[in-house]
């Protein structure tokens, strides 16, 4: 746990250097900066506006932040199932075809521990593509992982503010219809 902590902890320090620029010294630095030739300068692409500068870099830095958090979930879920990899016995009769091997995946393996790392690979995909709600269950049901109340709603907020800046622009009309604010 703490090389993935360390790991999330050290990208986001780095971030701190990221929004350190977004001032509105640093732009004027660099706003008649052309990169090349053909290119507005920094200035020109930001309409020569300080506020649309600083609001680019801000959300860069959010969906940095919340890709890194997400990075950090997938591998503790990584990380709790090569521990105890039985947690992926499916619980009833149902087998969820994600958690079977074939035949021919059996014969080819290597090792019985790359098996292994190919259904935790497929489990941590299926996962991770789910809501986040849907990834604290399973952190809290299938993992006994649980965090307070207050945490969990914070990282939906995140996750909410992360899915309007990706898919609406950032825009206010986004975080209201997300129910963000």
């Amino acid at each position: 746990m703490n090389d993935i902590h360390a790991n999330l902890t050290v990208k986001l320090d780095y971030l701190i250097g990221l929004l350190d620029i977004s001032s509105q010294e640093s732009f004027d630095k660099i706003k008649d900066h052309k990169i090349l030739a053909e290119f507005d300068s920094v200035g020109e692409i930001y309409n020569n506006q300080y506020s649309i500068y600083r609001n680019q870099i801000t959300i860069s830095a959010i969906l940095f932040d919340y890709g890194y958090f997400e990075a950090f979930l997938a591998d503790l879920i990584v990380m709790c199932l090569k521990k105890q990899p039985k947690i992926l016995i499916p619980e009833g009769k149902s087998q969820n075809k994600d958690k079977t091997i074939t035949y021919q995946q059996l014969l080819l393996a290597e090792s019985y521990e790359n098996l292994v790392v190919e259904l935790i690979e497929k489990e941590v995909r299926n996962v991770m593509y789910k809501s986040m709600p849907e990834i604290l269950d399973y952190l809290e049901k299938k993992l006994n992982l649980k965090w307070n109340n207050q945490m969990n709603d914070a990282i939906i907020i995140a996750n909410r503010i992360r899915n309007c800046c990706m898919h609406n622009n950032c825009a206010e009309r986004g975080w209201k219809k997300d129910g963000i604010f």
